[in-house]
């Protein structure tokens, strides 16, 4: 019996918006990405992935994975977004100065 069915969520209407992180919890949100965005491109966007069946999606699709999670520092996603950001907004102030 199935008991759920996964399916990607018509994003169309933020093809205009521009991200700093992305982030991805399983394989099914980088499908996702590119069912509503098949020309994607990375860029400057930071992508956070969760676990070694999303970290593989990321390299299948040749994409860099700048944050990965859990780790012997971060073992949730929340705590590796936070020092991440953390460290991008000194770096941020630093170049201003």
């Amino acid at each position: 019996a199935i008991m759920y069915k996964v399916v990607a969520a018509d994003l169309s209407d933020l093809s205009d918006v521009k991200y700093d992180v992305l982030a991805f919890f399983s394989p099914t949100g980088i499908r996702s990405l590119y069912e509503n965005f098949p020309d994607f491109v990375q860029n400057e966007t930071r992508i956070a992935v969760f676990g070694p069946t999303t970290i593989n999606a990321v390299k299948e699709n040749d994409l860099i994975a700048d944050i990965e999670v859990p780790n012997k520092q971060f073992p949730s996603m929340s705590m590796a977004l936070d020092d991440y950001i953390t460290k991008a907004n000194k770096r941020k102030r630093v170049k201003k100065q």
